[in-house]
């Protein structure tokens, strides 16, 4: 019988290279092991409502997909944290102008 794993490619840590592990659900408790963070470049895109055309809502469209997993060693690290926080809300970022 055929295992579900053959040919699949093992996830790694975006930051350190370690080689991660799927999160295990028990009864009482669950383990993880890192952390997915599916970002990338996008563009804002006006879309219409069907029900009222004339109210339209801003999306963002992602343009080129990128994904970091982040194990969970690296997670602990206050600067892989901020790195993760820039990739997912780049607005926020250097320049932006702070509220207040």
């Amino acid at each position: 019988m055929p295992s579900a794993d053959v040919g699949k490619v093992p996830l790694r840590c975006t930051h350190c290279g370690r080689e991660v592990r799927e999160t295990v659900h028990t009864r009482s408790s669950y383990r993880v092991d890192y952390y997915a963070l599916h970002t990338g470049e996008v563009e804002p895109v006006l879309v219409a409502r069907r029900e009222e055309a004339d109210v339209a809502t801003t999306v963002c469209r992602i343009l080129r997909p990128y994904e970091v997993f982040t194990c969970v060693d690296c997670y602990a690290q206050p600067w892989v944290r901020e790195e993760r926080e820039h990739l997912f809300r780049p607005e926020l970022g250097a320049g932006a102008p702070e509220a207040s």
